[in-house]
């Protein structure tokens, strides 16, 4: 009883520090989004290239916002396929900020990692006539970025009204309600599982004397890749800074997983979440298993 009540305590306390750095982390990011708008992307149209890039910057963006102005562009026909596929590729949702508070060194150069493959893709993807792929909809679908902006222009320019409206809106009711319980939770429960594996598994010793193993773990981070949310990809970001995965099986969970920001896609439609989420995991699968061979 002592060990789980260590194991638990021990999960308690990570899962404390993780939470409060990573809603640090999600204020930063967010003071940073309600500035933002999709103005930018109107000029770059008829720039197919740097619409890929922008998308790719936007997913980049730590947690969902980035991934759903990247979806919200898509679906009013502000961006190209390609595009899509390039931002959904470089964003891996709420796990970007888990990883940047436990080790921003490895955050960044899984970051650029998926950056540069996002981009390539999307370039390719360019080429490919958008109506043999996807299905061509405009749905005025109202998603979490625009909800960021539209009240900010209201405000005049006093900093503390700026600022109460901030901590109000922003702070509170959008990281506090609506993360910061969900984020305790998955990184306790997270935490507590990886305990007790630790304490009765050596998955890493099993991985060196089975080679079959990553293989199995391969698959099944890809698979969860598929899940539309935050969360359960946690445990493959855990894994990797124990050591007790190798980092081809997180980046394949990276590219194959979207955070929440495939929810609207889906909500749009689901023929194109689809398409989508078959290409991410598709190209986590390959890439990962190029790394797992060499």
């Amino acid at each position: 009883m002592s060990v789980f009540f260590q194991i638990f305590f021990e999960a308690l306390k990570e899962s404390i520090s993780i939470t409060l750095l990573v809603l640090l982390l999600m204020a930063v990011v967010e003071s940073i989004n309600i500035s933002s708008s999709g103005r930018l992307f109107q000029k770059l149209h008829g720039k197919p290239v740097l619409e890929v890039a922008m998308a790719c910057l936007l997913g980049a963006i730590p947690g969902c916002a980035g991934g759903f102005v990247v979806v919200s562009l898509f679906t009013h026909r502000l961006l190209s396929f390609g595009a899509l596929i390039g931002g959904m590729v470089a964003t891996f949702g709420d796990e970007a900020l888990f990883l940047a508070a436990q080790s921003p060194k490895d955050a960044l150069i899984l970051t650029g990692i998926l950056f540069a493959i996002g981009f390539v893709v999307g370039v390719l993807l360019l080429k490919v006539p958008e109506n043999k792929i996807i299905t061509i909809e405009n749905h005025n679908f109202v998603i979490h970025e625009e909800h960021q902006h539209q009240h900010i222009e209201t405000h005049n320019n006093h900093w503390r009204e700026r600022l109460t409206h901030y901590l109000r809106e922003h702070v509170w009711e959008h990281i506090i309600k609506q993360h910061a319980l969900k984020l305790f939770l998955y990184a306790l429960g997270t935490l507590l599982v990886l305990g007790i594996i630790n304490h009765f598994i050596d998955l890493q010793a099993i991985m060196e004397t089975n080679a079959w193993t990553k293989w199995l773990l391969l698959l099944i981070a890809v698979g969860v890749g598929f899940l539309p949310v935050s969360g359960p990809h946690l445990i493959f970001v855990m894994l990797f800074l124990q050591g007790s995965i190798p980092f081809s099986i997180l980046l394949a969970n990276s590219i194959a997983q979207n955070g929440h920001a495939g929810i609207p896609l889906m909500a749009q439609s689901r023929n194109n979440f689809l398409i989508m989420k078959g290409i991410t995991m598709a190209l986590g699968l390959s890439i990962g298993a190029l790394l797992l061979i060499v």
